[in-house]
C-alpha cells in the first residue's frame, strides 16, 4: 500500500525570509491535509530558524542548509541554478514515494488533495496551455529545446506542453534518480557545474530549468505516460505584474506571486470576495501590515 503521506520541500533564499514565505507556510499548513515531512533548503539556516521560531511556524521542519546538498564547485554557481540543483537532489531528503516542490512566494489557496498530484499511483504532470504564442510561450519554448539538447533528445512529445513551470510541483523518487543517473552518464560526477559554470542567473535562464528538464525526460527520453493536465485556470495562477494582478480573480487553488512586490491588502480584498478562508490567512501574517515594498 503506498504511504498517503506526500513530503515537501521549500528553497529559500534568505532575502525571502519575510512576510510572503509567512503566508506561503501558513497556506501549507492549512490546506495541504496530506502533508508529510517538510525540508527547508536556505542559504542561511539560522536566520530562517529563527523566524519560524518567532512566527510558530511548521515547528517540525527541517532546516539544512545549501552546503548539506551542494557540492564546493555548485555552491559557487548563481544562487538561481544553485536552487535548481537543489530541487532536483531532492530524493536525498525526501523520503516519501512522492514528494512536493513548494515555492516560497506561492500560495495553497484551497486544499490541495492527493488526487490533485497522483493519479494511477504516479505524480500528474501538469503543464500551462497557452492561448497565443505570447511572450511567456515563446521563454519556455526556447527554453524546452535547450533542455532537450542537453537530454539529446528531440522533445517530440513534451512539444505538445512547452510550459512545465508548476510552483508546487510534485516529483516521484524512483524517476528523479532516473534522471540523475542518466544526466551523470552523460556528464560525469559533476554534470551541472559542466553545464552550468559560466551561465549567468538574469541573462541565460532558458539555458537550463529543473522541472523542464525532468519533464522532458519523463515524455522524450524515458517515453512514459504520466496523467498530463493543464494546470491554467481552476488549478494554478501565475501572477507576473500588477497588471496580472488587477486581471485575476484568484479563485484557483494555487497562486504563485512571481514579483515580491505586490500590495497584500489587494490580494486580501480579491480574495474575500472568492475565498474568505485564504483571505484569513494573509490578515493573519505581518505582510498586511507592510503593504507593497520595493524589491
Amino acid at each position: 500500500m503506498i504511504d498517503s503521506r506526500i513530503d515537501a520541500f521549500m528553497c529559500v533564499h534568505s532575502r525571502d525570509i519575510e512576510y510572503l514565505l509567512e503566508a506561503s507556510l501558513r497556506s501549507y499548513q492549512q490546506h495541504f491535509p496530506d502533508k508529510g515531512n517538510l525540508t527547508m533548503v536556505t542559504d542561511n539556516p539560522a536566520a530562517l530558524r529563527a523566524f519560524l521560531d518567532a512566527k510558530g511556524l511548521v515547528p517540525g521542519a527541517a532546516v539544512t542548509g545549501d552546503n548539506d546538498w551542494l557540492s564546493a564547485s555548485e555552491l559557487e554557481l548563481p544562487g538561481w541554478f544553485r536552487q535548481q540543483i537543489i530541487k532536483l537532489r531532492a530524493f536525498e531528503f525526501c523520503r516519501t514515494e512522492h514528494f512536493c516542490n513548494l515555492g516560497a512566494d506561492t500560495l495553497l489557496l484551497r486544499p490541495i488533495g492527493t488526487t490533485d498530484l497522483i493519479d494511477r499511483r504516479d505524480p500528474v504532470l501538469y503543464y500551462s496551455s497557452h492561448r497565443l504564442p505570447d511572450l511567456h510561450y515563446r521563454f519556455e519554448k526556447k527554453r524546452l529545446r535547450n533542455v532537450a539538447k542537453i537530454l539529446g533528445v528531440e522533445p517530440a512529445r513534451s512539444f505538445r506542453y512547452v510550459d512545465f513551470i508548476n510552483d508546487f510541483f510534485c516529483f516521484k523518487r524512483e524517476w528523479l534518480i532516473a534522471l540523475n543517473d542518466y544526466i551523470t552518464s552523460k556528464y560525469g560526477s559533476k554534470p551541472y557545474v559542466e553545464l552550468l559554470k559560466g551561465l549567468s542567473a538574469s541573462k541565460d535562464q532558458t539555458r537550463f530549468g529543473e522541472w523542464t528538464l525532468y519533464s522532458v525526460f519523463l515524455l522524450d527520453v524515458m517515453h512514459l505516460s504520466p496523467t498530463m493536465r493543464d494546470a491554467r485556470g481552476a488549478y494554478l495562477t501565475q501572477i507576473h505584474s500588477r497588471l496580472g494582478l488587477t486581471l485575476s480573480r484568484l479563485d484557483s487553488k494555487i497562486v504563485h506571486l512571481v514579483q515580491k512586490s505586490f500590495d497584500p491588502n489587494v490580494i486580501r480584498q480579491k480574495l474575500v470576495k472568492v475565498n474568505p478562508g485564504a483571505a484569513q490567512i494573509i490578515g493573519a501574517t505581518a505582510w498586511a501590515n507592510a503593504g507593497a515594498r520595493p524589491r
